[in-house]
């Protein structure tokens, strides 16, 4: 009498380890750097999330990541902190020279 063997246990489905080679981190960081940018220390972090940014969209592109728009949101967040704490630096300097110059001109 001969018996077929029983087939073989199926493979087991994903959490194994290993094989992810997703880059996410910088898109990330990115992202999370941007808007808190608005937040606290605008000039620092701003260059942290464009810097991240860009380094997450090329990730992207190059296929390691798949978090482009979060990298590409942070980026633009970024540009965008910057540019605003760069006019708000420009605005206090012109009115700390008025205010100076109005106040040391009684005689």
């Amino acid at each position: 009498m001969s018996t077929t063997p029983p087939p073989p246990p199926p493979m087991p489905s994903g959490g194994g380890g290993g094989g992810n080679t997703q880059d996410n981190g910088s898109g990330t960081i990115a992202l999370v750097t941007g808007i808190l940018s608005f937040f606290v220390c605008p000039l620092s972090l701003s260059i942290v999330a464009i810097v991240f940014g860009k380094k997450g969209m090329a990730a992207a592109a190059a296929g390691t990541a798949d978090n482009g728009g979060q990298a590409k949101a942070g980026y633009i967040m970024g540009i965008i902190s910057l540019i605003l704490a760069i006019i708000f630096i420009i605005i206090y300097i012109i009115l700390g020279a008025a205010l100076i110059s109005s106040g040391t001109s009684t005689s």
